[in-house]
């Protein structure tokens, strides 16, 4: 797994849990694409599943991929199943939402 992917880098944390959940490369290079970068502290993007399923990224219909960005860092990324608790616990955040 490289260390940049389009024009973002990945932390050594994403890096090391991105194959145990699961987010190879193949998934970012169909997701990033759509994610804007922005000048934000933190960017929280939620890639929600009929996106993941038009894409043929995931088959579930519930599922959506989340992404914590800051500035062109990849911090982390996980799989959820409801994300709206993210909109209570990260009020100073900016969300994307991709669907």
């Amino acid at each position: 797994m490289t260390q940049q992917i389009l024009e973002f880098k990945k932390t050594n944390h994403f890096l090391y849990s991105q194959w145990d959940r699961g987010i190879g490369d193949p998934t970012l290079y169909k997701i990033l694409p759509y994610v804007e970068r922005t000048r934000y502290e933190k960017e929280i993007v939620i890639v929600y599943a009929p996106f993941l399923k038009k894409r043929a990224i995931s088959k579930d219909s519930e599922t959506c991929l989340i992404l914590i960005l800051k500035f062109n860092l990849i911090i982390t990324a996980y799989w959820c199943d409801s994300p709206n608790y993210l909109y209570l616990k990260e009020k100073n955040a900016h969300f994307q939402t991709i669907k």
